[in-house]
């Protein structure tokens, strides 16, 4: 063999090794990832049952997690994309249809995206409040200076199965959320509740019982 060709032949085998290597680190990595938010996000543990604060915490920390992961991208250290990444952690984490999977992954996308608008992850200590399952202080726009806090799309006292789903969990700004009263009714948490309902979070009867008190509440205003 020519010395050029020996040293093409062991240029290319050195070239495969790499990329076997890099392949292997962005699988375990991607794999330590899945795990992580499966974990954070276990269905099982987050019952109607656990305390409010407990579960907001495990939230907060999905949030950073999923966080770490698009950076993990944006770098080229995972090349998985996130849907598929989020299909993935939220199945081994006990969410069974698609569609439950659905919800809980536009909900940590809605939040996320909005974390990065307020500047909060991009600070370590925002990223240290939701580490630690704190509010937030929120760094830009309109509410900054503003706590960042967790309110349901449909309160406890309402639907107390979704209590601590991560699908109802909504970031709002403390100030906002305050003025949340949480036997309210309106047609925004009608949508919520039939949302639910199509994907079998919330009892028909409860959706019935729901609606009418909605259309009584309609009707004394008339």
């Amino acid at each position: 063999m020519q010395p050029i060709n020996r040293i093409l032949l062991i240029l290319l085998v050195a070239a495969g090794v790499f990329y076997y290597w890099l392949k292997q680190q962005s699988k375990g990595e991607y794999d330590r990832q899945v795990g992580a938010l499966a974990a954070t996000l276990d269905r099982r543990s987050l019952s109607p049952a656990m305390p409010a604060g407990q579960a907001e915490g495990m939230f907060l920390r999905a949030i950073v997690i999923f966080s770490d992961f698009r950076t993990l991208v944006s770098r080229g250290r995972i090349n998985t994309g996130e849907e598929t990444y989020l299909n993935d952690a939220l199945s081994a984490a006990g969410y069974e249809s698609s569609g439950e999977i659905q919800l809980v992954s536009r909900t940590l996308r809605d939040s996320l995206n909005l974390c990065q608008q307020m500047k909060i992850t991009s600070e370590a200590e925002g990223t240290k409040a939701l580490l630690n399952g704190q509010p937030p202080v929120i760094r830009a726009g309109s509410f900054k200076g503003d706590n960042l806090v967790i309110a349901r799309r449909v309160s406890a006292a309402l639907a107390p199965e979704l209590a601590n789903h991560p699908a109802n969990l909504a970031l709002l700004p403390s100030s906002a959320a305050a003025l949340i009263w949480p036997l309210t009714l309106s047609d925004g948490t009608m949508a919520a509740v039939n949302e639910f309902k199509a994907h079998n979070l919330l009892d028909p009867r409860t959706v019935l019982d729901l609606k009418q008190r909605l259309e009584q509440v309609k009707a004394t205003r008339q």
